[in-house]
C-alpha cells in the first residue's frame, strides 16, 4: 500500500468526531418558539379530565344519539349515547370517523369567490354582501331561487323554509338514498306514505328480500342490537337473505336464497300465494281478492322466475307463516329496480297475510322521512336549470354532482344558472362547480337539532369552538345573513342559536311543565333531546299494486348490481382515511374500487384473484380489479358505490371508480327512484387497474377451528347454555366510559351541558358490598378449576394460568353469535388508540397497523339446500397468561404486568419483531416508518388532523410494535375513579373503545377475579366457551363463545 492510500489515525478521529457532533446535532430538540403556561382555561376545561356533551350524528339520515368526549377543548371521541332511543348505545364505523370530517385538513379555510379558474379568498361581510346582492336581484326580477340540502329534519329545514320562501323559491331536502319506492308502496298499500317500524327483535323469522338491514339500510345500529336480540341461543330466529349477492347481512343468515337479480318479487309473491291458498296466516278481510292478485304466481310460476326450486317457495312459505310473528324487508338499494314499488309492495303483501302488520311492522315511532325530496323532484329541479328558471342557486350537506347518474344532467344544468353559492365545508364536486363558497361548520361544532324519528327531537351541541384552522360560520347564520343583505325582511332573530331556542321554547310547555326555561334547556342538553312513546296508527289494506318482473337494459352476459358501500355509504364518508383504510366486510379489501365475480365465472373468462377486468353497460364502463366471491350469482357481478371522486379531499380524490357511471337511464316506474339494479354488462380482461390491496386473502379456516360454531340443539337448557345472552345483560349498556367533571357552563360559545355522569353506563348509584382493601385470595382466580371437573368432560379452562395476579385479572368475553362483522370496534379501537391510516400501498405490503382486525370465515355459502355459514370473529391481543412474545423479547418490552395484561412499554422497544414472529395470533404491528413518510401530508397526521389524538395514549414511532392493550388507559381511569369514591370497580364499569361501540354489545370486558362478573360467568360457565389455539396452552385472556347455528332441518316456530 503506498503512502498516498494510508488513511491516517489524525483523519480518522477528525471523522468520528465530526460524525459524533453531527449525531449529536440532530437528537437535539427544536428549539421551542413560545411556551405559554395554562392558566386561564376555559370554565369547562379541567386539565387531564374528560368533558361529555350529548349530541347528534349527522353522517347519514339515521340521527343516532351521540356523545362527545372532549379533552383540553378538543374532541377527541364519538361514542354512541346509551339512552337514545334511535341507537340506544352503539355507533357504526361512519358515525365514529366523523371525527375525521371536524380536523379535515381539506376544508375550506374561508370564502372563496370563483375569479376564472382559480378560488379567491374574500372576507365574510364582502361574501354576504356579494351573495345578498345576487339573491336580491333575482328576487326583484321575479327569477328563480332554489335551495338544495340534505333531508334536514329540525330547527333547520324550518329555516331553509322561511328563506325559500322569503325568497320566493324553493326548496328541495334530498338524500341520495331516500328510501322513495318503500314510501310510495306503504302509501299504495297501506295509505300511509311513511317508512315502518320494523321489529327484528320479536321477529321469529327474518327474511331480507334485498335490503342490508346490517350495513346501509334505515337504521343499521338500531338493527343490528335488536337482530342480536333475536338471536339470543334462546329464542334464535330463523333467519333467510334472498337475492343475487350475498352482503355482510346476508352472512349473518341462516340460508342465502340466490334468486335471480330482480327475482325477489316473484318468491314473496309464490310465498304470499301459498299463505293464502293454504290458509297457513291467521286470515285477512281481504283474502279472495288477495288470492286474485296472486293467482299467477303460482310456485312453479315464482320458481321460474327467482330460479330457484318450487320447493323451496313452498318451504319458505310454511316456515314464514308458522314462526309467528315473522318479519320480511324489502326496500334496499342494490335491489331497487324499474320495479322496486311492486317489490316492496310485494313484501306488504307477504306481511300482511302472515299477521306481521302491527307486531313487526309498524307505524308508530317510524324514521322521519317527511318532506324527503325524491329523485323525481330533483330531475324537476334539474330541468328548471336547464331551462334557465333559476338564477340563483345554493347547496347545503348535498353532492349531486357526484351521488346522480351522469344522464340526470346535473353538472350541465348548473352551468345554466347565473350564480351558484355552496355553504359546503369541503370542496367537493358540486362545490368545484359554484361561484360561491361560504364554508359552514361542522356537526360537532355547530348548534342545531333533528326530529329522526316520530316522537323523538335530538339535540346537536357544539363540543368544542370552532377549529381555528377555518373561519366556518353555522349554515343557519349563513342563510339568515344572506336574507338580511338581499333585504327579504324575515323576521329572524339575531342568530341562529337565538332561533334554534325559539323553536325549542314551543317544546317546554310539552316537555317541561312546571320547569322554568334554564332548567328546561339545560336538561335537554344533559339528555340530549327529548322523546315520548308514540301510539301505533294501526293501518289497512288500501289496494294491491300490479305486479311486473324487472327487465335489465343492454348487451352482456352479466347482471351488474351496484350496491351501498358499508364504510362509506354513497360516497360522503371516503375523504376519511378511517374509513378508506376499514376493510370491506365481505372482500377485506381497502382503499379503492374492486368488481366481484363469481370464481367460476371468472375461471371462464381467464380472471384471477386481483386480476384488472373491464366492465362495459350500454352507459358507460370502468376498469378495476376482480375480487373472486363465491357469495354471488356466476351470471351477476357487483360493484360497489363510494368511490371515483374528482374532488372532495386527499383521501378520496382519484381513488377507484364511480359505479353510477354504469347505470343506464332507468327509474322505478311508479316511484322515479333510481334503478341500481337496471343494466347488464360485459366483463372482459382490462388493462390498467389499481392493485387489490386486501388485509385478508384467506378466508377458509382449514380446520384450525379459529371461529367455532355449536348447532342449537348441541346446547343445553340452563343458564350456560341457551340463556348466556339473558344473564345480565351484555357489558353495559354501552355509553361514554369517562368520568367527565367538567361544568357544563351556560354562556357563550359553552352553553351546552355535559353529559350526566350518573346516566352513563357502570355508573350505578350503589357500591358494591365489598370492602375496597379486601385481599382477594390466591386460590380466588384458579379456583372454577375444580368446578370444572365437576361438570364433567369439557375443554380444559386452563387460560388462567399460574400467574398470581395483584388484585383484578381483566379479561374478555366475545360472543361469536353477537357479532355481525360490521367493524365498528375497530374505528372505536383506531380512534382511541392513535392507530395510523398507512395508505393502499403499504396494507398490499402488510403493513397495516389496526390493533383488531374482523376475521371473515367462509364455511359454507348457499348450494342447493341454501344453507350458509359465514363467520366473524373479533382478533386482538390474547393478553395471554403463557404469552410466547414475552419469552423472547431481549430487552422485556412485552411483559406481563400484575393484572393479566400483556404489556407493552414502547420506550424500551428496540423493534426486533421477535414479538411478532413468535405470536401464533399475529395481532402485533411494527411502526416501519414515520407515519407517513414519504407521503407525510397524507398519512401522518396533517394539521389540524393531529388534534384527533388521544393524549391519554402515546403516539408510537419508527421502529416500535405496538399491540391491543386492552384499553388500559380506560382501566387506570375507572381504577382512579374507584380510588375516590373509596370502593372497587364495578362489574360493567369498565368498557374498552370495542366494547363500547359494539352495537350488538358482542364484547364483555371485566375483572376475572371476581367470580359473580359478567366476563367470569361466561368464561367460566357458558358451554359455549372456547379459546382460540387452545392447544397451543397459552392461556388467553379473551374467551370466545361459538356461534349457534341451525342444524339441516331446524326450524324455528312461534
Amino acid at each position: 500500500m503506498s503512502d498516498s492510500t494510508v488513511f491516517q489515525r489524525r483523519d480518522f478521529l477528525k471523522l468520528v468526531g465530526l460524525g459524533v457532533a453531527g449525531t449529536a446535532a440532530g437528537c437535539a430538540q427544536p428549539p421551542a418558539n413560545q411556551l405559554l403556561p395554562y392558566l386561564n382555561a376555559p370554565v369547562d376545561v379541567l386539565p387531564g379530565v374528560p368533558v361529555w356533551y350529548a349530541s347528534t350524528c349527522r353522517e347519514c339520515p339515521t340521527g343516532c344519539g351521540v356523545v362527545l368526549k372532549a379533552r383540553e377543548g378538543r374532541i377527541i371521541k364519538i361514542e354512541g349515547a346509551p339512552d337514545h332511543p334511535v341507537n340506544r348505545g352503539g355507533l357504526c364505523a361512519r358515525g365514529q370517523a366523523a371525527l375525521q370530517g371536524l380536523y379535515d385538513p381539506d376544508r375550506v379555510r374561508t370564502p372563496l369567490l370563483r375569479e376564472g379558474p382559480v378560488w379567491k379568498p374574500i372576507g365574510w361581510d364582502e361574501a354576504l354582501t356579494l351573495a345578498g346582492s345576487k339573491l336580491a336581484d333575482a328576487v326583484r326580477v321575479g327569477a328563480g331561487v332554489a335551495l338544495l340540502t340534505d333531508h334536514a329534519t329540525g330547527s333547520f329545514a324550518a329555516l331553509a323554509r322561511e328563506f325559500a320562501a322569503a325568497a320566493g323559491g324553493t326548496h328541495l331536502a334530498w338524500e341520495p338514498f331516500a328510501h322513495e319506492s318503500l314510501r310510495e308502496a306503504n302509501r299504495r298499500t297501506f295509505g300511509v306514505a311513511e317508512v315502518p317500524n320494523v321489529d327484528f327483535a320479536a321477529a321469529r323469522m327474518i327474511v331480507s328480500f334485498g335490503a342490508d338491514f346490517l350495513e346501509t339500510w334505515l337504521n343499521p345500529t338500531g338493527h343490528a342490537r335488536d337482530f342480536a336480540a333475536a338471536r339470543e341461543p334462546g329464542r334464535m330466529a330463523h333467519v333467510v337473505a334472498v337475492g343475487p349477492r350475498l352482503s355482510l347481512t346476508g352472512s349473518n343468515a341462516d340460508e342465502w336464497v340466490a334468486v335471480r337479480p330482480g327475482g325477489e318479487m316473484a318468491l314473496a309473491l309464490g310465498m304470499a300465494r301459498v299463505i293464502l291458498t293454504e290458509n297457513l296466516g291467521p286470515g285477512v278481510a281481504e283474502r279472495g281478492a288477495l288470492l286474485e292478485a296472486v293467482a299467477a304466481w303460482t310456485p312453479e310460476a315464482a320458481a321460474a322466475a327467482a330460479d330457484v326450486p318450487a320447493e323451496t317457495v313452498v318451504h319458505m312459505a310454511r316456515h314464514f307463516a308458522s314462526a309467528a310473528p315473522s318479519l320480511a324487508v324489502a326496500g334496499g338499494i342494490a335491489a331497487q329496480s324499474e320495479q322496486s314499488v311492486a317489490l316492496c309492495a310485494a313484501v306488504n303483501l307477504l306481511n300482511h297475510v302472515a299477521g306481521n302488520v302491527g307486531r313487526t311492522v309498524r307505524f308508530d315511532r317510524t324514521p322521519n322521512w317527511d318532506g324527503a325530496a325524491t329523485f323525481g323532484d330533483l330531475q324537476r329541479l334539474i330541468a328548471d336549470m336547464a331551462a334557465g328558471k333559476v338564477d340563483v342557486l345554493f347547496v347545503h350537506r348535498a353532492n349531486p354532482a357526484y351521488a346522480t347518474p351522469a344522464w340526470a344532467g346535473w353538472s350541465e344544468a348548473m352551468q345554466r344558472v347565473s350564480f351558484k353559492v355552496s355553504l359546503s365545508g369541503v370542496l367537493d364536486e358540486t362545490a368545484a362547480l359554484c361561484d360561491l363558497l361560504l364554508p359552514s361548520t361542522h356537526a360537532i361544532e355547530s348548534w342545531d337539532d333533528a326530529e329522526p324519528a316520530r316522537g323523538v327531537w335530538s339535540m346537536v351541541q357544539p363540543g368544542m369552538q370552532r377549529v381555528a384552522t377555518f373561519d366556518a360560520r353555522p349554515a343557519g347564520d349563513i342563510l339568515m345573513g344572506v336574507g338580511r343583505a338581499a333585504g327579504l325582511g324575515a323576521a329572524w332573530p339575531e342568530t341562529w342559536l337565538d332561533y334554534l331556542k325559539g323553536r325549542w321554547r314551543a317544546l317546554q310547555a310539552r316537555f317541561g311543565a312546571g320547569q322554568d326555561w334554564d332548567t328546561f334547556w339545560a336538561g335537554v342538553l344533559q339528555r340530549g333531546g327529548v322523546w315520548e312513546d308514540v301510539p301505533a296508527r294501526p293501518v289497512r289494506w288500501t289496494g294491491t299494486p300490479a305486479f311486473a318482473a324487472p327487465e335489465l337494459r343492454g348487451a352482456g352476459d352479466f347482471a351488474l348490481v351496484v350496491h351501498p358501500s358499508p364504510n362509506l355509504y354513497d360516497g360522503r364518508g371516503a375523504n376519511k382515511a378511517w374509513l378508506q383504510e376499514l376493510p370491506d366486510p365481505v372482500s377485506k379489501a381497502v382503499w379503492g374500487t374492486w368488481v366481484e365475480i363469481h370464481p367460476d365465472a371468472a375461471k371462464r373468462l381467464g380472471i384471477g384473484q386481483g386480476d384488472p377486468v373491464r366492465v362495459e353497460t350500454e352507459a358507460g364502463a370502468l376498469e378495476a380489479p376482480a375480487y373472486l366471491y363465491a357469495g354471488l350469482r356466476p351470471d351477476t357481478i357487483a360493484v360497489a358505490l363510494g368511490q371515483g371522486h374528482g374532488e372532495y379531499g386527499r383521501y378520496a380524490r382519484g381513488l377507484g371508480a364511480n359505479a353510477l357511471a354504469l347505470l343506464p337511464p332507468a327509474q322505478d316506474a311508479a316511484s322515479g327512484a333510481v334503478a341500481y339494479l337496471s343494466a347488464k354488462a360485459k366483463v372482459t380482461r382490462g388493462t390498467a387497474a389499481a392493485p387489490l390491496a386486501m388485509t385478508q386473502r384467506v378466508k377458509q379456516q382449514q380446520g384450525r377451528g379459529v371461529a367455532q360454531l355449536i348447532p342449537l340443539t348441541a346446547l343445553g337448557a340452563g343458564a350456560g347454555g341457551h340463556g348466556d345472552r339473558a344473564a345480565g345483560g351484555h357489558g353495559a349498556t354501552g355509553a361514554a366510559p369517562g368520568h367527565g367533571h367538567g361544568r357544563g357552563d351556560h354562556e357563550g360559545w359553552g352553553h351546552h351541558a355535559e353529559y350526566p355522569m350518573s346516566d352513563r353506563p357502570g355508573r350505578h348509584t350503589e357500591p358494591r358490598a365489598k370492602d375496597p382493601g379486601e385481599k382477594v385470595p390466591a386460590h380466588a382466580i384458579t379456583a372454577f378449576e375444580s368446578n370444572e371437573k365437576a361438570r364433567g368432560p369439557r375443554q380444559a379452562p386452563v387460560n388462567v394460568g399460574s400467574y398470581k395476579h395483584a388484585k383484578h385479572r381483566w379479561a374478555m368475553a366475545i360472543d361469536l353469535n353477537a357479532c355481525t362483522g360490521c367493524s365498528a370496534c375497530v374505528v372505536g379501537c383506531t380512534a382511541e388508540n392513535n392507530v395510523p391510516t398507512v395508505g393502499p400501498a403499504l396494507v398490499q405490503r402488510g403493513r397495516d397497523m389496526s390493533w383488531i382486525r374482523i376475521e371473515r370465515w367462509e364455511e359454507k355459502i348457499g348450494g342447493a339446500d341454501h344453507r350458509t355459514d359465514v363467520r366473524h370473529i373479533p382478533m386482538m391481543c390474547q393478553h395471554c397468561n403463557d404469552a410466547p412474545c414475552e419469552t423472547v423479547c431481549p430487552v422485556y418490552a412485552t411483559y406481563h404486568n400484575p393484572e393479566g395484561l400483556n404489556a407493552q412499554v414502547y420506550n424500551r422497544c428496540v423493534g426486533t419483531r421477535y414479538c411478532s414472529n413468535n405470536c401464533p395470533y399475529k395481532v402485533r404491528a411494527f411502526n416501519w416508518f414515520d407515519y407517513g413518510a414519504p407521503e407525510k401530508a397524507t398519512f401522518a397526521f396533517p394539521e389540524p388532523l393531529n388534534w384527533q389524538l388521544n393524549p391519554d395514549v402515546t403516539v408510537r414511532s419508527k421502529g416500535v410494535m405496538e399491540k391491543c392493550t386492552m384499553c388500559i388507559q380506560r382501566i387506570l381511569e375507572v381504577k382512579g375513579h374507584a380510588r375516590d369514591e373509596g370502593r372497587d370497580p364495578r362489574d360493567g364499569e369498565l368498557q374498552t373503545a370495542c366494547s363500547q361501540s359494539c352495537p350488538t354489545q358482542a364484547i364483555t370486558v371485566g375483572d376475572l377475579a371476581d367470580p359473580e362478573s359478567r366476563v367470569s360467568r361466561l368464561s367460566r360457565g357458558s358451554e359455549r366457551r372456547y379459546w382460540v389455539f387452545n392447544e397451543l396452552n397459552t392461556k388467553p385472556g379473551v374467551t370466545y363463545l361459538k356461534k349457534v347455528g341451525w342444524a339441516a332441518g331446524e326450524e324455528a316456530h312461534g
